[in-house]
C-alpha cells in the first residue's frame, strides 16, 4: 500500500494487511470459517455435519480459535450457526453438545476479554510513561545544552537556551493577560518567531499549527493555520503541504534540513524546496506544529543551532499545549498547581478513553507546621511519575498525591511507608482519604468539607 501524502499512512506488510482485513471483516470471516467447517463435516459424514460424535470435540476447537481471536460476539455468531445446523440436519437437537459448547464459548470469551484488557492497559501504561520520559529527556537535554554548549559561545550569541526559555515564559504570560489580543494562539507563535529571529538570526520562517477545534489526528492543509515572520513570503497552504521538506518532516516525524555530501547543514545545495529546514513538534506520535525556516545566515545554519531551535520548539509547544488544556480544566479548580492539574488532565483522558484508572491520596492536617514537615518528607519519597501538591482551605491543609495508573492499594501502601519514615509520632496523626478518577466530585466535597449532599 502506498503512503498517502496527507494521511501519512505507513506501508503495511502482507501479514499486517491480512490481520487488518480479518479485524475489519470479523463477522464475514467467522461465517466463512464455520461454513467451511460444516462443508467438511458434510463431506466426511452427512449424518454428522457438525462433527459432534467424533473422538475429538472438533466443535470446541473451532469455538476456541474464533472466540479467543475475535471475542464473545463472534463466538456467539459461530454458536448460533452451529445450533441452526444441529436443528436442521440432526433428527433431534443435541442439547448436551450445545450446552457444553455454550459454556466453553463463554469461558473462551472471558479469556479473550481479560487478555485484550491487559494488553490495552499495558499499552496505555507504556505510552504514558514513554511520553513522560520523552518530556524529561528533552528537559534534561535542554539544561545540558544550555550549560555545556551554548554557554561556551555566549560572547557571540545574544541569548542562551536558558534565557530563551525565560523569554518564552514571560512573553506567554504577557500575551495571556492581554485582553486586546483576540487570537492568542497566533500571538504565541508570532512571539516565538521573533525570538528565533533575535536569538538565532532566523531571517525568514513560518509556523504551521493544527486548528485545535478540528478532531483529526493528523496535520493537513484543511485543518492548519499559518503564522509568518515579518520577512517571510506568504505561500498558499496547500502549496506548503506539497513542499518536499514539509511533507518529509510530517511523514517521518523528525527534523529535515538541507545538507551537503557530509550530512552537514548547507544553504548552498540545490534543495528543490522553499525552505532550508523544517522542524516538527511531535506529541502522542502526531505532528501538531511545524517550524519551516526559509532564510538563515550561512554561519548560523549548523547542527548546534538547529538542535537548539528544536529543543526550544518542543519546550514552547509543550507550554502552549499546557495553557490550552488548563483553560478547559475546571474539575479541580481549588488546586492552583498548574503542573499538577495538567498531569491530572492527561490521566483523565486516559481514564475516559481507555478506562485506565489513577488514584488520589489526600492527607488532611489542621496544623501548618505538621503539614509542612509531612509535605517535605513526601516530596523526598516521590517516585518519578508521582506528583504532590498542598493547598489550604478553611484553616485546614490538604496534601494531595497523584499516583498515575495505580489503584487505591498502591496509595495505601505508599501511606504506610510514609508513616514508617516519619520520626515524630505527632506527625503520623492525620486524616486521609483516597479517590479514584470516578470520584472527582467527592474529592471536591472533601476539600470543601461539604456534607450537605
Amino acid at each position: 500500500m502506498k503512503v498517502n501524502r496527507y494521511n501519512r499512512v505507513k506501508e503495511r506488510t502482507l501479514l499486517e494487511n491480512l490481520l487488518k482485513f480479518l479485524h475489519d471483516y470479523a463477522y464475514v470471516e467467522t461465517v466463512i470459517i464455520v461454513s467451511v467447517y460444516l462443508i467438511v463435516g458434510y463431506v466426511i459424514d452427512p449424518e454428522d455435519v457438525c462433527m459432534l460424535h467424533g473422538e475429538i470435540s472438533y466443535i470446541l476447537i473451532l469455538l476456541a480459535v474464533i472466540t479467543l481471536f475475535h471475542g464473545f460476539e463472534n463466538g456467539m455468531l459461530t454458536l448460533g450457526v452451529i445450533a441452526f445446523s444441529i436443528w436442521y440436519f440432526y433428527p433431534s437437537f443435541e442439547y448436551e453438545e450445545f450446552l457444553v459448547a455454550l459454556m466453553m464459548t463463554m469461558i473462551f470469551s472471558e479469556f479473550h476479554y481479560y487478555w485484550t484488557q491487559k494488553i490495552k492497559t499495558a499499552e496505555v501504561n507504556a505510552n504514558y510513561r514513554g511520553e513522560k520520559l520523552d518530556e524529561l529527556s528533552k528537559s534534561f537535554y535542554t539544561l545540558k545544552i544550555s550549560h555545556d554548549q551554548l554557554e561556551k559561545n555566549y560572547v557571540i550569541k545574544p541569548m542562551s537556551i536558558r534565557n530563551s526559555i525565560e523569554f518564552i515564559i514571560n512573553k506567554n504570560i504577557m500575551i495571556q493577560n492581554d485582553d486586546t489580543i483576540e487570537d492568542k494562539y497566533a500571538a504565541y507563535f508570532d512571539s516565538f518567531l521573533g525570538l528565533l529571529e533575535k536569538s538565532f538570526s532566523v531571517n525568514s520562517a513560518l509556523m504551521i499549527y493544527r486548528n485545535k477545534d478540528d478532531e483529526s489526528n493528523f496535520l493537513h492543509a484543511q485543518n492548519s493555520n499559518v503564522v509568518y515572520s515579518s520577512n517571510a513570503n506568504h505561500i498558499d497552504t496547500q502549496t506548503l503541504f506539497d513542499d518536499y521538506l514539509v511533507d518529509k518532516a510530517i511523514s517521518r516525524h523528525t527534523a529535515i534540513y538541507i545538507s551537503d555530501t557530509k550530512g552537514e547543514p548547507s544553504v548552498n545545495v540545490d534543495k528543490g524546496s522553499n525552505f532550508i529546514a523544517v522542524i516538527p513538534s511531535v506529541r502522542s506520535n502526531q505532528v501538531d506544529e511545524l517550524l519551516a525556516i526559509e532564510m538563515m545566515p550561512f554561519m548560523g545554519f549548523n547542527r548546534e543551532n538547529l538542535t537548539s531551535i528544536s529543543i526550544l520548539l518542543e519546550y514552547f509547544t509543550i507550554e502552549i499545549n499546557k495553557k490550552i488544556v488548563l483553560e478547559e480544566v475546571h474539575d479541580i479548580d481549588i488546586i492552583e498547581d498548574k503542573a499538577f492539574k495538567y498531569e491530572y488532565t492527561r490521566l483523565k483522558q486516559l481514564f475516559t478513553k481507555y478506562n485506565v484508572n489513577s488514584v488520589f491520596l489526600v492527607l488532611r492536617i489542621n496544623n501548618e507546621l505538621q503539614a509542612t514537615r509531612v509535605y517535605e518528607r513526601i516530596i523526598k519519597m516521590l517516585r518519578s511519575l508521582d506528583m504532590a501538591t498542598m493547598i489550604e482551605n478553611n484553616s485546614l491543609y490538604y496534601i494531595t498525591l497523584l499516583f498515575p495508573l495505580h489503584d487505591k492499594a498502591a496509595a495505601l501502601g505508599y501511606l504506610n511507608r510514609l508513616r514508617h519514615t516519619l520520626r515524630e509520632e505527632k506527625d503520623k496523626e492525620f486524616e486521609f482519604m483516597s479517590f479514584d478518577f470516578s470520584n472527582i466530585e467527592l474529592l471536591n466535597k472533601y476539600y470543601r468539607e461539604d456534607y450537605d449532599n
